[in-house]
């Protein structure tokens, strides 16, 4: 079992896309590497070397993860009965928002798939969110370069961002 306690049962996830300018709603199958860590750094990777910000993060994550795809909308878990229409493989789900004009233009929110078994349906549990999308990639990347950061601290930018105001 992961000692990591933000992993999920799989990791696989799936991660909506809502405000891109010219994209309308985009739901995207993350075959692997699911979990927020990872999600946090191929979001950081787009924001970085691709200089990708604000409505430019969807197309250049698009370049760059090609093993991210689109959900067909006639496999949309949100239209079936219950939770057990959403697919096993899906650990975690994500959902990206680009909002134009805002100090923060990008937040994302995200939810990790709760245990099934013992009569549990198998929900999901609120990880963080809506919250920018620089506070999700502190909370969730490792340190580099030996700088030491623990999760009990929060940044001043992670207070600010989950603050009923800065909502």
């Amino acid at each position: 079992m992961p000692s990591d306690p933000y992993s999920g049962p799989a990791s696989g996830a799936l991660l909506s896309c809502l405000g891109f300018p010219s994209w309308g709603g985009l739901h995207l199958v993350v075959p692997s590497r699911g979990q927020p860590p990872a999600l946090a750094r191929r979001l950081e990777l787009c924001q970085r070397d691709d200089g990708a910000v604000g409505g430019q993060l969807l197309p250049a994550l698009l370049r760059r993860h090609r093993d991210l795809e689109p959900l067909d909308p006639a496999r949309w878990p949100w239209a079936g009965e219950s939770a057990m229409a959403w697919p096993r493989a899906w650990g975690h789900r994500y959902l990206l928002i680009c909002r134009w004009g805002s100090a923060t233009p990008l937040r994302i929110a995200a939810w990790r798939r709760q245990g099934e078994g013992q009569g549990q349906q198998g929900g999901w549990a609120r990880l963080c969110g809506p919250v920018p999308l620089s506070s999700f990639g502190e909370r969730f990347l490792a340190p580099r370069d030996g700088q030491e950061m623990t999760r009990a601290t929060p940044s001043p930018t992670t207070i600010r961002a989950m603050a009923p105001t800065a909502q």
